[in-house]
């Protein structure tokens, strides 16, 4: 047993716990704390306040910044008892003697600060203190029993709940973020939020709660290692509880020696229940750890509830995914548990569970989504974003191909509705060659998704080589010739838009009658948007208000909102400012109902679409979408808890294929104007197509002749250059059969009859070959490097 150790400290600041290393000295978002806490500390009928909250929530820290203001503000002597075990009666007296000593008859009452009340008993003191009148300002996990004292919960920081490029400043303010910038910068003072940084920054706090304790702890990694490996790291947190990984092993309680018993009735439940935790990324569902901890629906809860009472989980009202829908209610494993870690076991049949798990969740959500409940569909996507990607990757590990693409499936629907700019959010790959197809339906599979990867960065060349292994016989039974042939008119809509656009309404047709309306409607839109990039306004505005009847007759609230944006673009385009203004409005308000998420992917669905040929066009259109969206980002209310990272999920991919001066541009150029203004200035006017030519003509004809496409100019360049087929092959980094593809395109587009007439048509249209570097090493150049406009400088 210790005495407590008095520190007398009058009319001053007491003396703060020393803070961790790194930790910022101000006590950051806690204005309205401090403000509540003063009130109750003066008013006569409170005989003290206990702060409490999860470890690392600032406590120790707000209670003495509380104790200072208070005796600043009322000259009260202010005195902090440091020892933890219970005091003798005789040293509690003579505590009490010394803190009322010098006080005067109407002065205010003297506090006592203790921390960890609830680590011993101090019922002794406590009871002294209201006798002498001294208010107590005391710290806990939880209220211990009979203390007396008002319980005043101690929440972590505020999160972000989205980061834009377009406003860091707004990024920098919120509380958490403040105090994780404070401790990278103690560290490593020449850290700053920029533009490369600030999604992991932003959903590093969010992973931590805002605990700030934690954020401490990561900010040290963070400014030795940088961000992203702090982000990575949070993946791999180890269990805060002595647990053994095998069954029926030795397993301990909370506090005591790991080397301890076996757990005994009751305590097995918790113990296999936090096991389970460890398969988890960012938080989880309580359906979730029932399923994939077999507990007995009976045990389950009251486990639950023993490992939150004691701080080994901790819970919130943020969204989780069910199989039936969501609920407002998330686990996660606390950032500051008990002293001993064990490292996660590696147990095969938990992982195989939870990835089975979630593969059917997106299978329901999926399912939602295209039946008409929309809203519960997305959120359990979005919510559920990293046991997702842990759910594939575990999956790949473990050679589950075929299950990994039936989740895929799944996840395509919400790539749909979100745009589709990202095949996956924080950097998890697409399927590449290394996966290990099952079967020939499984490499289909891989194929297509390979394929529509390639056309949405540019490279519908790529994609073709993939198509063409697809024989129409193997698609059909497979059950995937509506999807070939969007694909196959996705490529062709660059150097042949009519055909493309052709194959596209009969893509639609096919979804159709395979029963996918809701992968139809969409389609459809697609060939109204081709069709609409010919000059046939009319006929698109024509499918789209169809498109439009049919969602709104099946409840597909998705769909409804991109056709009305569809619809805004084709009066933009023939000068109609009411009916844009009109269509804009009902489809925003539309669409407001499912969240941020859906009305950020009609936008990026509308001006980013794949119908749209050149990759540069439809971001640039993206990033415009992006910047005058965000001044609406606010007009969510009912979702302004909830951190969705909604601009983050669509910035991240448009900004790598622009660049970052292109893309700060683009995004501050649709900041500035109102969105059916932004509508009008980015489609332009439908040319009519050009003629073919039929015969080979004159240099100062053929330059009148439209332009080629991207990678067929690229190769023309290195064809005039006298590069032979293979050196073009290996200076863009594809096959030699697709380059004599390009050729022979080329020299049917132009009416040539050979390389060397190719190389004329080069050099009359004055696209002389260039110096420039191989396009496989201008994608590498770092994002600091200055970006040049034009079609061959497209990432690939």
């Amino acid at each position: 047993m210790t005495n407590p150790v008095p520190l007398p400290v009058k009319n001053a600041r007491p003396p703060a716990p020393r803070p961790p290393t790194a930790f910022p000295v101000d006590v950051v978002g806690r204005d309205g704390e401090l403000a509540a806490l003063s009130a109750l500390l003066t008013d006569p009928s409170t005989p003290g306040v206990l702060l409490t909250g999860v470890p690392g929530a600032g406590k120790t820290r707000l209670a003495a910044e509380t104790a200072a203001a208070y005796s600043a503000s009322t000259g009260a002597t202010t005195v902090r008892l440091e020892a933890a075990a219970e005091p003798s009666a005789d040293s509690a007296l003579d505590l009490l003697a010394d803190l009322t000593a010098d006080r005067d008859t109407e002065g205010a009452r003297p506090l006592l600060l203790v921390d960890d009340l609830d680590r011993s008993d101090h019922h002794r003191l406590l009871r002294a203190c209201a006798v002498a009148s001294v208010v107590v300002l005391g710290t806990a996990r939880q209220p211990p029993a009979a203390h007396g004292l008002v319980p005043f919960p101690v929440d972590p920081l505020a999160v972000p709940l989205d980061c834009s490029a377009l406003d860091l400043g707004a990024l920098a303010r919120v509380p958490s973020v403040q105090v994780y910038l404070a401790c990278l910068r103690t560290i490593n003072p020449a850290f700053s939020l920029q533009l490369h940084n600030q999604q992991v920054i932003a959903r590093t706090c969010v992973e931590l709660g805002g605990n700030p304790g934690a954020l401490c702890r990561t900010a040290r990694v963070a400014a030795l290692e940088g961000p992203e490996v702090a982000w990575a790291s949070l993946g791999a947190r180890t269990v805060p509880h002595p647990v053994r990984a095998e069954e029926g092993a030795p397993s301990a309680t909370p506090g005591d020696d790991p080397r301890g018993t076996p757990a005994r009735g009751a305590d097995a439940a918790p113990v296999r229940l936090l096991a389970r935790c460890q398969v988890f990324s960012g938080g989880f569902g309580p359906e979730a750890l029932r399923h994939i901890a077999a507990v007995a629906p009976e045990e389950f809860s009251s486990a639950l509830e023993t490992l939150l009472r004691g701080h080994l989980l901790t819970a919130s009202t943020l969204p989780s995914g069910r199989l039936d829908g969501t609920a407002r209610f998330r686990l996660r494993l606390p950032p500051d548990g008990t002293a001993r870690h064990l490292p996660p076991a590696e147990d095969t049949a938990a992982r195989l569970a939870h990835a089975r798990y979630y593969a059917e969740l997106a299978r329901a959500a999926a399912d939602r989504i295209t039946s008409g409940h929309q809203r519960s569909g997305l959120t359990a996507f979005w919510s559920e974003e990293r046991n997702l990607r842990t759910a594939l990757e575990t999956l790949l590990r473990h050679g589950r191909t075929g299950e990994a693409l039936d989740l895929v499936d799944g996840i395509r629907v919400h790539w749909r509705a979100t745009g589709g700019w990202s095949t996956w959010a924080e950097g998890c790959p697409l399927p590449d060659s290394s996966w290990p197809p099952a079967d020939h339906h499984d490499r289909i599979r891989t194929d297509l998704l390979l394929a529509e990867a390639g056309i949405l960065a540019g490279q519908p060349e790529a994609a073709t080589d993939l198509l063409d292994r697809i024989t129409a016989d193997a698609a059909e039974a497979a059950g995937l010739s509506a999807r070939v042939t969007r694909l196959r008119a996705l490529c062709a809509l660059a150097a042949d838009p009519g055909r493309g656009t052709a194959l596209l309404v009969g893509a639609a047709d096919r979804h159709l009658s395979d029963g996918d309306r809701h992968e139809a409607r969409y389609v459809s839109l697609e060939a109204a948007l081709a069709g609409f990039r010919l000059g046939d306004t009319v006929a698109a505005a024509t499918t789209a208000l169809q498109v439009l009847a049919a969602a709104q007759q099946g409840r597909d609230t998705l769909v409804a909102g991109t056709a009305l944006l569809h619809l805004a673009v084709f009066a933009a385009a023939e000068g109609r400012a009411q009916a844009t203004a009109h269509y804009c409005e009902r489809a925003l308000s539309t669409l407001r109902a499912l969240g941020p998420t859906a009305v950020l992917g009609a936008i990026a669905t509308t001006l980013g679409s794949p119908a749209l040929p050149d990759v540069v066009e439809r971001a640039t259109g993206t990033a415009r979408g992006l910047g005058a969206f965000h001044t609406w980002r606010c007009a969510f209310p009912e979702d302004s808890g909830t951190p969705d990272f909604a601009m983050a999920r669509l910035e991240e991919p448009v900004r790598e294929l622009l660049g970052e001066a292109a893309f700060a541009r683009a995004l501050i150029d649709g900041s500035r104007a109102s969105f059916p203004d932004l509508l009008a200035s980015l489609v332009p006017a439908p040319a009519p197509p050009a003629a073919p030519p039929t015969a080979l003509l004159p240099p100062d004809t053929r330059t009148r002749i439209g332009p080629l496409t991207p990678r067929q100019t690229e190769v023309s360049r290195l064809v005039a250059a006298g590069l032979s087929n293979r050196q073009i092959a290996h200076r863009l980094a594809i096959s030699e059969w697709t380059v004599v593809n390009h050729v022979r395109d080329t020299m049917k587009k132009l009416g040539c009859s050979s390389r060397v007439e190719i190389a004329g048509w080069m050099h009359h249209s004055g696209q002389r070959p260039s110096p420039e570097p191989p396009l496989f090493l201008r994608t590498a150049l770092p994002p600091s490097a200055p970006t040049r406009s034009g079609p061959t400088l497209i990432p690939s």
